[in-house]
């Protein structure tokens, strides 16, 4: 089962990445207004990347779901939190980098990008997402999904993991591009 797969793969990178210094000091509420803005400032063009082409990768609707999409409520908080100016904020090339990989990954190994990032939003961000509104006072749209609600959306997601039939060498390709991607994460944490 690639689920099963994907999270014993990524495992060790997953707490080294939540272990960074970045996301220790949002984790106790310590992250400056203005470094959290600038933290979705440079997920916003890996968001936009990932999403301009999941749709049109002919990937399972629980893994290409329009109700996962982060971007426009990442948009939304950094209207709320910077203003309307946000895109002037400083984007890193670690996140121009990912941006750039993304855009050019053959379609397969999107997966493993959509499983880093939504999986994360699903699970951890809904614990982010309190500390963001206490930390911040203010809504954090980024963390909200629709109905049926972000376990729902989870168990979905990982069940079209699970119902992929693709050659070993494609499955193991994924695997490898989602440790790949915990360390671009790792990287982008890292310059900001």
């Amino acid at each position: 089962m690639l689920s099963a797969r994907l999270r014993q793969a990524t495992a060790a990178l997953h707490r080294e990445v939540e272990s960074s210094a970045l996301i220790a000091q949002l984790l106790r509420g310590k992250l400056e207004r203005s470094d959290y803005c600038t933290l979705l400032r440079n997920l916003h063009p890996i968001y936009a990347a990932l999403e301009a082409r999941l749709p049109v990768a002919g990937l399972p609707e629980g893994i290409a779901d329009p109700r996962l999409a982060r971007l426009a409520a990442l948009e939304a908080d950094l209207d709320a939190l910077h203003g309307a100016d946000w895109r002037a904020l400083p984007v890193s090339d670690a996140a121009l980098a990912y941006q750039a990989h993304l855009l050019k990954l053959d379609d397969p190994r999107l997966v493993a990008h959509a499983y880093v990032r939504y999986l994360g939003d699903l699970a951890g961000g809904q614990m982010l997402g309190r500390i963001v509104e206490k930390t911040y006072g203010a809504d954090a749209a980024f963390y909200r999904f629709p109905e049926p609600g972000a376990a729902e959306l989870a168990a979905r997601f990982r069940n079209a993991l699970d119902t992929l039939e693709l050659p070993e060498a494609t499955m193991q390709a994924i695997v490898d591009e989602a440790r790949a991607g915990f360390s671009r994460h790792g990287a982008l944490f890292a310059a900001l």
